[in-house]
């Protein structure tokens, strides 16, 4: 191999070390962005475990409520009647809680 003059060895060192600052830099960079993507990823990770907590204590609620209504129609006539008449309550309920709403709306 050809021996290197002291200048061009010189400028090697120079343009070695402007690309290792550089690829620092760029390091960097690339590490504050792998930070902040695992940050985001537990915080979503964390509000998605909420999520799923309150689904599962939302699906309880319901599954109880569905088996009390089923053993409440499969008990008697007597308490499908009872039913019925508190089906008609809600429903006659919400729909004067709609028109008041609307009328509430409609007037401002």
């Amino acid at each position: 191999m050809a021996s290197w003059g002291g200048a061009e060895e010189q400028e090697l060192d120079t343009r070695n070390q402007q690309r290792a600052f550089a690829l620092a830099g760029k390091v960097s960079a690339l590490r504050g962005l792998a930070l902040d993507i695992e940050n985001e990823a537990y915080e979503h990770n964390r509000l998605l475990d909420g999520v799923g907590n309150d689904f599962s204590g939302s699906e309880g609620l319901m599954s109880g409520s569905i088996t009390r209504v089923k053993n409440l129609l499969s008990s008697s006539r007597q308490n499908r009647k009872v039913m019925c008449y508190m089906a008609g309550f809600v429903v006659v309920f919400l729909f004067l809680f709609w028109y008041l709403i609307s009328k509430a709306f409609s007037s401002t």
